[in-house]
């Protein structure tokens, strides 16, 4: 099943990252963000697949009781957890790619009537038209304040989401592998049983690996955020300022 999820959305991003254009900053990094992140959450679930036959507990304990103590340990999703992670992430950028594609939809259509408008006296003129208004690539957040508050609402959802993946890692799937015996007592296996998890070096590393990942993002998402709203918000109104002040003393 997850073999074929991201057997699915690797062709996805494969043709969205094709795309020579790059309509707002970051798009190429996001794109390998994405990917990586996949790919990270595909391989480092592979030491957690048989988690089931890696939990043993020693002494004269049954079947029963031993998944009962299993299920007591490992009572939240661990897999699903770090699935989930990477569908919010992919959800967040599809919802940013989503508006971008809508407003370049626009764009095109409002250019396509204007060129309806002119009589265009040769070929040679389209095709220049046409070179020019492909070489329009980046959208100018400082003319697109609805989009540019989109943008950071983006960075804003994707911290939220990071920060809580990674509190979650580090507070409460690393000290399920981390210690080296876990005591088990239940209401019908008394017990106690002293029960270990086999490959926590392995686990313990997935974990370690997914974090790093997550406060990579974090970082990023933090540094996009400050230049976005130093550059577009902050930076913009000193020009604007500047312009009313100049215009004032004309």
């Amino acid at each position: 099943m997850a073999a074929a999820a991201v057997a699915g959305i690797i062709p996805v991003l494969h043709s969205l990252a094709g795309d020579e254009t790059s309509y707002y900053i970051g798009r190429k990094l996001w794109f390998g963000f994405l990917g990586l992140y996949a790919v990270v959450i595909y391989v480092e679930r592979l030491p957690w697949i048989s988690l089931n036959s890696d939990f043993r507990c020693h002494g004269n304990i049954s079947v029963p009781c031993m998944g009962e103590c299993f299920e007591q340990h490992f009572n939240k999703p661990i897999i699903g957890t770090w699935y989930l992670s990477c569908f919010l992430f992919l959800c967040v950028f599809l919802l940013m790619e989503f508006f971008v594609f809508q407003l370049r939809h626009k764009q095109i259509k409002v250019s396509a009537g204007q060129e309806k408008e002119v009589e265009v006296s040769s070929m040679v003129g389209v095709q220049e038209e046409s070179q020019s208004q492909k070489s329009v690539r980046i959208i100018d957040f400082h003319i697109q304040k609805s989009l540019l508050c989109l943008y950071l609402f983006s960075f804003l959802l994707q911290l939220v989401i990071q920060s809580a993946f990674l509190s979650i890692l580090l507070n409460d799937h690393l000290p399920r592998v981390n210690s080296a015996s876990i005591l088990c007592s239940t209401k019908l296996c008394p017990g106690p049983y002293n029960c270990l998890v086999m490959g926590s070096m392995e686990k313990r590393m997935s974990i370690y690996t997914l974090a790093t990942l997550a406060m990579f993002i974090i970082i990023f998402c933090s540094a996009f955020f400050i230049y976005s709203i130093h550059h577009y918000l902050l930076k913009g109104l000193e020009q604007l300022r500047a312009r009313d002040l100049w215009l004032w003393e004309v």
